[in-house]
């Protein structure tokens, strides 16, 4: 009986290559916006690009995404992903009102696509259109946000200093690496403002106007790699954690969490910002 062999490995990998903006835009045109245009007829509203390509910020291995605007989506997958000559085509179908809803309206994932640049690529009034659309309220709802992510931030810290007790070494960095994605979320709505990419998360951070006391400090831990020592991280959380809770008693009159475990129903208090 032969046994089985695992086949070499090629020197470069299939699925993922560098390509330029140039080659990205050629792909677009030859390929997709004819595959789209005849894969949907008159369902198809319009197209545009978004993300890096759209910023004009792609770099060799960045994807190509795409939202692509329906009259109706009923009858279609959420969207479709493709490995093109190793480089990750992405596509969305969307009708006008769901991305308001998703992009402009506060959500879970505003703290990033909130920021979203679109770039047409069909039909371009209405992409130009879609962009003109003001939120309503918008502090108010990054407010409501904020403030139900005190829930997660309890879970998130409770964890990290559950870690640091334990001195669980091992699986540290996930447990911490959430912790900070928490709070660069929080922030995005503490500040209303959306990152405009992952890749510059913790430097968008520490520009933004509103930021507890200790976070410079314990981003700059986590930059340096200065968190392996369990002392100087848990004092740099617990001093951050505490700092965000003040913020948000200074902030408003009432209490922050709701610790009424005598009915699941919060009551509903008039907050004052401050």
């Amino acid at each position: 009986m032969k046994k089985y062999r695992q086949p070499k490995s090629n020197k470069e990998p299939i699925g993922l290559k560098k390509h330029t903006h140039a080659q990205r835009t050629e792909l677009l045109r030859t390929v997709v916006l004819p595959m789209l245009r005849k894969e949907l007829g008159n369902n198809l509203i319009a197209i545009a690009a978004d993300g890096s390509y759209a910023r004009d910020e792609d770099t060799g291995y960045s994807d190509l995404e795409l939202m692509i605007f329906v009259k109706d989506n009923a009858e279609l997958p959420r969207g479709f992903s493709k490995i093109y000559d190793g480089m990750l085509v992405e596509g969305l179908f969307i009708t006008e009102h769901e991305y308001h809803k998703t992009v402009h309206e506060p959500n879970k994932d505003w703290y990033i696509a909130g920021s979203d640049t679109l770039l047409p690529v069909m039909n371009r009034s209405f992409v130009r259109r879609l962009q003109k659309y003001q939120t309503k309220n918008l502090a108010q709802k990054c407010d409501n946000i904020a403030r139900e992510m005190l829930y997660e931030l309890q879970e998130s810290f409770g964890k990290l200093f559950t870690a640091i007790d334990t001195r669980n070494r091992e699986n540290l960095f996930p447990i911490l690496s959430d912790a900070v994605m928490v709070v660069l979320k929080l922030l995005a709505y503490i500040n209303r403002k959306p990152y405009a990419s992952l890749n510059s998360f913790m430097s968008e951070a520490r520009k933004f106007k509103h930021k507890p006391r200790g976070l410079d400090e314990f981003l700059r831990l986590i930059i340096e790699g200065e968190y392996k020592n369990m002392k100087t991280l848990e004092k740099s959380a617990k001093k951050l954690y505490t700092a965000i809770e003040v913020y948000f008693k200074n902030r408003y009159e009432d209490k922050i969490y709701d610790d009424d475990l005598l009915t699941i129903y919060r009551k509903q208090k008039t907050t004052k910002r401050r």
